[in-house]
């Protein structure tokens, strides 16, 4: 469900690393009044994930090199277990039957390691890919934040609930920005997004929600919120099929984690409902 929102920040990543986006112009900047419901500022970006960026920014994007150090290196579990096993083997017949039974057991382990290799890393090697290619778009993405050098602190004063729509891969937040927009989170609950713990935890439900989101990655990368929880309106409807998530996507527009979509809440929230089904 969150192969289209990927696509898109992919896009916008590259696109900002290969110099075809004026990052500037993308980047808010500017605080809003005191009396709007959102407002954005820029702020320097904490130095933890400056810490984790810079990490992210210097992997080495050669295949591979991920594929020797991801067999090799033993981080698959057969492998693992492999390397644990096999000295104590050797050791063992070396003291049951000599070095002639050593030998001709180390001949034996090498071929079953080559042949091991081969069917392993074929079964892996499309995991072992899809894995580095996830590496090198972090790459690309913490390059080009790092460059920007500077983050968007965001702050929203609920003034009613927000709008909560269950999905495999974890909630769809809608939320009324006021002066007719609507801001749209998409929360993974596959255990890196600390929103889906405030989520879970009904800590989404309060007031006032704060926020730290990266300039071309768009990762929020911190999030907090504080003030008297809102009335629960319903329990979190459940979208229903893939098919239904698709639709709705399209129907906002296809906006990444944290987009503010020019559209009134209740409009949108009405779209989402006839689209569920």
């Amino acid at each position: 469900m969150r192969r289209l929102l990927s696509n898109n920040e992919n896009k916008f990543a590259v696109n900002a690393l290969n110099g075809r986006q004026n990052i500037g112009a993308i980047l808010i900047g500017e605080v809003s009044s005191e009396d709007d419901m959102l407002t954005t500022a820029r702020v320097d970006i904490p130095a933890p994930v400056v810490a984790r960026l810079r990490h992210a920014a210097d992997y080495s994007d050669n295949v591979n090199d991920y594929a020797r150090e991801d067999l090799i290196g033993f981080k698959r579990p057969i492998a693992a277990a492999f390397a644990l096993l096999a000295p104590l083997t050797m050791a063992f017949t070396y003291a049951a039957g000599g070095p002639w039974m050593t030998l001709q057991v180390a001949g034996a382990v090498l071929f079953l390691v080559a042949g091991g290799l081969y069917v392993i890393g074929r079964k892996e090697w499309p995991n072992i890919v899809a894995e580095f290619q996830g590496c090198v778009m972090a790459k690309r993405k913490a390059i080009a934040d790092l460059r920007c050098g500077f983050g968007e602190s965001s702050f929203l004063s609920n003034g009613r609930a927000p709008a909560f729509y269950e999905h495999a891969n974890g909630v769809l937040v809608l939320a009324d920005a006021g002066d007719l927009k609507t801001l749209f989170f998409d929360v993974s609950k596959d255990g890196s997004d600390p929103r889906w713990e405030l989520y879970q935890n009904g800590e989404m439900r309060r007031r006032v929600w704060r926020w730290l989101r990266l300039p071309v990655s768009r990762e929020v990368v911190k999030f907090t919120t504080e003030g008297a929880r809102l009335a629960r309106v319903s329990d979190a409807p459940v979208i229903p099929s893939i098919e239904a998530w698709e639709a709705i996507n399209v129907s906002l527009g296809e906006p990444m984690d944290g987009a503010i979509i020019h559209r009134p809440f209740d409009e949108i929230v009405d779209d989402v409902n006839r689209l569920m089904f």
